[in-house]
């Protein structure tokens, strides 16, 4: 007998529910596309959450201090960032 079998109907759904509602809450870092991810960094400077750093032509992730020279990178990395509640 599979054991999902001997659960109850309501609780099975309960589970679907929240398993739906954390995929929602998630942000969806699968489709960015450059020009969306040029928008990211540019209001991330502007927040204050990336930093140039001229010298090294990187841009920093000021809240976790890593740097990137790719804006795409810097744009998934801060979504992950943001996903795990690390702000």
């Amino acid at each position: 007998m599979d054991p999902t079998e001997t659960v109850p109907d309501y609780e099975r759904f309960e589970r679907e529910q929240i398993a739906q509602d954390r995929d929602r809450q998630r942000p969806n870092t699968v489709e960015i596309d450059e020009p969306r991810g040029r928008e990211v960094v540019t209001s991330l400077l502007d927040e204050g959450l990336v930093e140039p750093i001229p010298e090294q032509n990187v841009l920093q992730h000021v809240p976790s201090g890593q740097c990137f020279d790719s804006d795409m990178a810097l744009v998934y990395f801060h979504k992950g960032w943001e996903a795990r509640g690390e702000e």
